[in-house]
């Protein structure tokens, strides 16, 4: 019982961050929808070779996951 209320306040602190952190910038200017989908276009290319490549290394589940992520950084 006790887990369950812990895990529930953590719960509630992450999601109160989060919140607070996303006010908290500023506002990206407004992209035309042209703009948004090259953006998401490159984005997609950037995700599916890192995807590959995490394949092509043969990966776990979780490793594969973490690769992506680093990836994705890493190409921005």
């Amino acid at each position: 019982m006790l887990r369950i209320i812990v895990l529930s306040a953590v719960a509630v602190v992450s999601v109160g961050l989060s919140a607070a952190n996303a006010e908290s910038l500023p506002r990206a200017s407004a992209k035309s929808p042209g703009e948004i989908a090259v953006a998401s276009r490159l984005m997609a290319e950037k995700q599916e070779g890192c995807r590959l490549e995490a394949k092509r290394q043969k990966l776990t589940f979780f490793k594969r996951r973490g690769f992506i992520r680093r990836c994705m950084k890493s190409k921005s």
